[in-house]
């Protein structure tokens, strides 16, 4: 059970009391309550009943009136309000029998009569959640560290944006060097995110959502910022749209690459800092996710002046023994200089003393006695802290009197190092408590009370109480932190104020006892996710893994890996997948764990697809895989990603022999189930394999069955089963085929109807796809302006949407647009960098017409031997891939570049092949092409016209197209 509260008003920060009275200040938005600035700890359901009952001043408010707003009706007793309202009255210092703010009417309930007046916060207190200096210890031998720190800020106000590594052991104090220099700064625009060593690697760009998360708390102005300049993170925080904006966010992103991501978030800063100067604080970066380490040098990078500081702090041990992916950006940064470096070292002996004195006052420290503690502590900050700690425990230190001359005399009492100090620290604990912060430390660094509590066996409230007491002592847990979740509930969470003592506690534990208790967090976790609340699925993966329940942590990771997806984080998405399938063996085997491993293989294909793109030999192994397992669960929801993705994968890749018996393989589950879905997939495949192949007419019956099947559908299911819209691709894919067979009106209509469907749907690789195709009609028909426009906005499309897949394909159509307006040698250099792009991807699909128009521009050049060389590598290609959609036009060709050479026979054998193709592909159009370029010939015979009238008569449409005026044009 979690504590929460369900608060009787908006959750709007607007509705929230915000008040002060006498010393006291309450601001409920803060989960704050100070006394002469000074902040006090209060039980979260004792904070809750002060602002019920200070929402509604000088008003009685009955005892079941408070019941229900605080404890959201559940049963509870009215002896427990009267035992948290007396906590309440201590920390106000209020006495029952002549009460100043909180009033007791008998039998009845509780007013308050405190004489308030509101408190209204500015808008830089509110965003800054600003530290209090008096809240921090003295800091020591800093200083030098917090003036560049400062100095830094300095260049930040300046518009010069930083980028600042603390690094150091643990211990050495990153953390309260931070927090000094954050109140120093005062109320200003401040967000921090942490790293979590137990799965934080598995949650894409997990401290800076929660950093996003925390400003769009603090200050409404950033969510329209998101809207217009950053819709991917927009789409990360779903509690800030509705579920029509989220699912037009879907589609808008759909296709999206992980660089859009970065350059969105870089924009954002760039936008949000024009009217204030901003700070970010990442924590424990060693343990961060590769996609937040990408972010952060994306950020570092960019040139745009921004009044941003970001400050990231991590163990340089860790980040040096380990391969991880910061200690080369660490370097990089560094040698470019976009980042500066604070390594912190242990205290100095003269900074021991200086410690000494600030945290014992009028205790005299002795050299021997500092130089024996320095000696013992290596001066590592925490170290000397516990040890001066533990000797204060023992009696053996005491305010006022002068230290041993040594350390002798007590040396044995203390531990080597700081984990064994810590380790005597917990065993001084209650047994109680110590058990509550072992189940907390397997938590991991933060932990709601009730998740504890679970884990226990032991009542919540009964937690609360035993964390605040240990908050309270300021050396186990930090003060409790109370946020309000998206459905205006209040949740309390508490942390470790240090992460070695998580870790210290952990390790108490024997291997029977944490798994055991990993088992019971888990189960609670997933509960209290079914209840609302936000959990991360790699943390309850990790839960069930150390819990040796590998069936829960293979699902658990399987949302993760879909989850890193949905975050386009296809790097994350394969490492989570690829642990997860590692795991598989562990588990049972039966039909459950087959089912999650399929999901897992399908996951694992969709990242590496996404990460190596679709052509990629890995991608395409890895749903091969998945198509094995197929067999033991043909009807897991995820078919439809395997098949359709490996039919993709094999198109796009050229083999189109295996497409086809995929689409067979498809054909029998579709029909096995009369699943539309997988129809619309066979369709797909077997129609565009058919048109590349040079079957127009069989391309045509699958295409337009596809077509049919999609609007008989519907758009929604469609949206729900698709990443992007089939039917702009079956729409598009059409208008050849139909060319192709004559039909050039209804062609272009295709055309038209993909562009105006993806425009309508706002998906750009639906647009991009339409675009594409659009393209290719256009390039039979010679319309070299719309060509160019098609390109162009494919261009922008790609630049915009960072679309990938879009790169190569926009600069052919645009270099042979350029061929044909007189520019050939520049558009022959913009159709073979796109031909290479794809070829070094493995994508072959449509080759030999892209090298074919990479000819076309060389013999428009002049440059006949190139372009033979050029035709001869495409035509090569198309009869290994069985690849004759552009067949014909390469044959005619050959015909002009023989005739350039002086060779009429070897020309007018060409031309003959050439028409000789389009009739074994029963392709009118075609036929009508070949047969012009016969007439256009010096020796071109009678029957050549005969034949060109006849095939023009055949014709019942493109009479407006230039490639009939042209051939009209040659008749009498």
């Amino acid at each position: 059970m979690e504590m929460r509260t369900k608060p009787d008003r908006p959750s709007d920060d607007a509705d929230a009391v915000r008040l002060r009275f006498d010393a006291f200040e309450l601001d409920e938005a803060e989960a704050r309550l100070t006394c002469d600035g000074r902040p006090l700890t209060v039980a979260p359901k004792a904070f809750a009943v002060l602002c019920a009952l200070a929402r509604q001043p000088g008003l009685l408010m009955t005892k079941s009136a408070l019941l229900d707003a605080v404890w959201g009706h559940q049963f509870v007793s009215e002896s427990v309000l009267k035992t948290t309202v007396s906590e309440l009255r201590a920390a106000l210092a209020d006495d029952p029998k002549q009460p100043r703010y909180i009033e007791t009417v008998p039998r009845r309930g509780y007013r308050f009569i405190g004489a308030a007046s509101p408190l209204r916060a500015s808008a830089a207190e509110r965003l800054g959640r600003p530290i209090h200096a008096a809240q921090l210890p003295k800091l020591t031998g800093r200083e030098r560290a917090l003036t560049r720190l400062c100095s830094a800020w300095e260049r930040t106000l300046a518009g010069q944006r930083q980028s600042f590594w603390i690094a150091g052991e643990p211990g050495i104090g990153k953390t309260t060097l931070i927090d000094h220099f954050v109140a120093a700064l005062g109320p200003v625009a401040f967000a921090r995110g942490q790293c979590v060593e137990q799965y934080g690697a598995g949650e894409p760009y997990l401290p800076v959502l929660e950093a996003l998360a925390q400003l769009c708390r603090d200050d409404s102005t950033l969510t329209p910022v998101l809207r217009s300049v950053a819709p991917t993170w927009l789409l990360q925080l779903p509690w800030l749209v509705s579920e029509a904006e989220r699912e037009a966010l879907r589609r808008e992103l759909a296709g999206t690459s992980q660089d859009r991501m970065l350059r969105e978030f870089g924009e954002l800063l760039d936008r949000y800092t024009q009217d204030r100067p901003l700070l970010l604080v990442t924590e424990d970066l060693h343990w961060s996710d590769h996609a937040t380490v990408h972010l952060i040098d994306h950020v570092a990078r960019r040139r745009a002046r921004a009044r941003l500081m970001w400050i990231a702090s991590f163990r340089l041990a860790e980040v040096i023994a380990e391969d991880h992916p910061l200690k080369a950006l660490r370097n990089e940064l560094r040698l470019h200089r976009l980042c500066e470096e604070i390594l912190l070292d242990p205290f100095s002996e003269q900074e021991i003393a200086d410690y000494i004195v600030g945290r014992l006052p009028g205790l005299g420290a002795t050299e021997p006695f500092v130089r024996a503690l320095h000696a013992r502590t290596d001066g590592l900050p925490l170290f000397v802290a516990h040890v001066l700690d533990d000797l204060v425990a023992q009696g053996v230190l005491r305010a006022g009197q002068q230290v041993p001359v040594d350390l002798r005399a007590v040396s044995t009492e203390i531990p080597e190092n700081l984990a064994g100090i810590i380790d005597k620290q917990i065993g001084r604990l209650a047994p109680e408590q110590r058990t509550l912060l072992e189940a907390a430390s397997v938590c991991g660094a933060e932990f709601r009370p009730g998740t504890v509590a679970d884990a226990l066996e032991r009542d919540a409230g009964w937690v609360v109480e035993q964390c605040d007491e240990l908050a309270r002592r300021q050396q186990w847990l930090g003060d409790a932190a109370v946020d309000r979740l998206a459905d205006g509930t209040l949740d309390v969470h508490y942390a470790f104020r240090h992460a070695l003592y998580r870790h210290v506690l952990y390790g108490r534990l024997g291997a029977l006892a944490r798994a055991q208790l990993h088992r019971r967090i888990g189960a609670s976790l997933e509960r209290s996710r079914a209840a609302g609340i936000a959990v991360a699925p790699a943390e309850l993966a990790s839960h069930f893994e150390l819990g040796r329940e590998p069936l829960a942590a293979l699902r658990h990771y399987a949302d993760a890996a879909q989850s890193a997806l949905r975050h386009f984080a296809p790097n994350e998405a394969m490492n989570l997948s690829a642990h997860a399938l590692s795991l598989v063996p562990q588990a049972a085997a039966d039909p459950a764990r087959t089912a999650v491993e399929f999901a897992l293989t399908a996951l694992n294909g969709a990242a590496t697809a996404q990460s190596l793109g679709i052509a990629a030999g890995e991608a395409k192994q890895v749903f091969e895989r998945a198509l094995a397992l197929l067999d033991q669960v043909p009807r897991h929801p995820l078919r439809h990603l395997v098949l359709h993705a490996l039919g993709l994968v094999l198109m796009v890749r050229a083999e189109y022999d295996a497409a086809s018996a995929l689409a067979q393989r498809i054909q029998e589950l579709a029909a096995a189930d009369a699943d539309r879905v997988l129809l619309l997939s066979e369709c797909s495949i077997v129609g565009q394999v058919n048109a590349l192949q040079g079957r127009p007419r069989e391309a045509h019956e699958w295409l337009q069955q596809g077509v049919a099947t999609c609007e008989a559908i519907g758009d929604d299911v469609l949206a729900a089963a698709f990443v992007v819209d089939p039917e702009v691709t079956l729409l598009g894919a059409h208008a050849i085929p139909l060319l192709h067979l004559g039909f050039a009106d209804q062609a272009q209509a295709r055309i038209a109807a993909a562009r105006e469907r993806a425009q309508r749907l706002g998906e750009p690789m639906a647009q991009l796809i339409a675009a594409w195709f659009g393209c290719l009609l256009g390039i039979r028909l010679d319309d070299v302006e719309g060509v160019a426009a098609l390109a162009e906005s494919m261009r922008a499309i790609v630049e915009r949407a960072s679309l990938a897949p879009g790169a190569a394909p926009s600069r052919w159509f645009r270099g042979w647009a350029q061929a044909r307006s007189g520019a050939p040698r520049e558009g022959y250099a913009l159709i073979r960098a796109g031909f290479d792009i794809n070829a070094k991807l493995g994508k072959f699909s449509g080759c030999t017409e892209v090298l074919g128009h990479a000819a076309e521009a060389l013999w428009l050049a002049g440059d006949f031997v190139a372009a033979q060389a050029q035709l001869d590598e495409a035509m090569q290609l198309a009869q290994r891939l069985g690849e004759r959609v552009y067949l014909p036009q390469l044959w005619l060709l050959q015909g002009r570049l023989a005739a350039a050479r002086g060779d009429a026979r070897a020309a007018r054998e060409a031309m003959l092949e050439a028409l000789a193709e389009a009739r074994r592909q029963g392709a009118p159009w075609l036929e009508m092409i070949a047969l012009t370029a016969q007439c256009e010939a010096a020796d071109a015979q009678t029957d050549n016209f005969t034949a060109l009238a006849a095939t023009l008569a055949s014709l019942r449409e493109g009479f407006d197209t230039v490639p009939v005026a042209r051939a009209r044009a040659l008749l009498p």
